[in-house]
């Protein structure tokens, strides 16, 4: 297998792919990663599973078309009898590159609107239709993303669904791990911790994540709420000034792009999942689940089909009914907020 992917850090796709990595039966399946921007954190996981990590060198730019010339010779060199992408650049450059070897693509979000994904991906995908035809499989973690894709020309003969999978020995109740986050955090132990686990974008509406802990906090002042993610750094002018907005000093913990999720997971009392939209087989809700965190999420992607209880969803882009539903788990007591 060789898998191309734009880069390795700790998103959704990223780290279904180190899943993949992982479960990959050695030494009968040898696999060759290669992430078009070099550096990311789970590169190490990885080659620890057994990947070979070869820096594609392709740049994120018009330029990259230049290198696809070398992509090919290490996709030759790789010996591989399938290429898989994973996501858009990742996807397009595998159908470029496989020099005739199987294709599979990967697809990890939903697409209610393109407008909704940046110009430059925008123009990817929009060049991807005619190139999708040639795959062999597209891969879909939700229902709801082969339809949306689907209705903007992707075949649908090419369909497979392959919801996430979650390693329940990593990510599972871990009841010391609410004290270690407080006392790294510093906080006292009847604080109660809400997380967020997502990269600092758009499509994450962290604006009514604050707003709605806001009033959350205003009510319960043991509530504090942790963020953790690619870019959920202190310093960050734009959360900074959402914190400030809200008047939130204090009270709220980023804490950046991390390793040691399962523990990090296992520690809150309640998980959040705020996406505007784009999401589709949401990774945070499964390991949250797997925790035995409680959750609540908007209705985003398969967030209602993972869940099953419609009273833990709510619409999108609405932080007063996020703010009740918290609110509302939050009163029960610890035995009913876990059932």
């Amino acid at each position: 297998l060789a898998h191309i992917i734009t880069g390795l850090g700790t998103g959704g796709a990223e780290t279904m792919l180190a899943k993949l990595s992982e479960a990959l039966p050695q030494p009968e399946h040898e696999h060759v990663v290669m992430p078009l921007l070099s550096g990311g954190v789970l590169e190490a996981r990885i080659a620890a599973a057994g990947g070979q990590i070869v820096d594609a060198g392709i740049p994120r730019s018009p330029r990259a078309l230049l290198s696809l010339a070398r992509l090919r010779r290490l996709v030759a060199e790789a010996h591989a009898d399938v290429v898989q992408g994973w996501m858009y650049n990742g996807n397009l450059v595998a159908s470029m590159a496989a020099s005739g070897k199987p294709v599979l693509w990967g697809i990890r979000q939903t697409l209610s609107s393109i407008s909704h994904v940046r110009p430059m991906t925008r123009s990817v995908i929009i060049a991807s239709v005619p190139f999708s035809f040639r795959t062999n499989r597209i891969i879909y973690n939700a229902t709801s993303s082969a339809a949306d894709h689907e209705r903007l020309g992707f075949p649908a003969e090419k369909r497979a669904f392959i919801p996430n999978g979650f390693d329940t020995l990593r990510f599972r109740p871990m009841p010391e791990a609410g004290a270690a986050l407080r006392a790294e955090l510093g906080l006292a132990e009847n604080v109660r911790l809400i997380g967020r686990v997502a990269r600092d974008d758009a499509i994450k509406d962290h604006e009514t994540l604050f707003a709605a802990f806001a009033r959350v906090a205003s009510l319960d002042p043991a509530c504090h709420l942790v963020c953790v993610g690619r870019g959920m750094l202190p310093g960050s002018p734009r959360l900074d000034a959402l914190m400030t907005q809200h008047g939130l000093a204090g009270r709220v913990h980023l804490l950046g792009e991390r390793l040691n999720m399962p523990e990090l997971t296992a520690a809150f009392d309640l998980a959040l999942s705020t996406s505007r939209h784009s999401e589709g087989f949401s990774n945070a809700i499964g390991e949250a689940m797997a925790a035995g965190v409680p959750v609540i999420a908007t209705d985003v992607g398969e967030a209602k089909e993972i869940l099953g209880d419609s009273t833990r969803i709510v619409s999108a882009a609405d932080p007063e009914a996020l703010a009740e539903c918290c609110l509302r788990l939050l009163a029960l007591s610890p035995a009913h907020l876990a059932a």
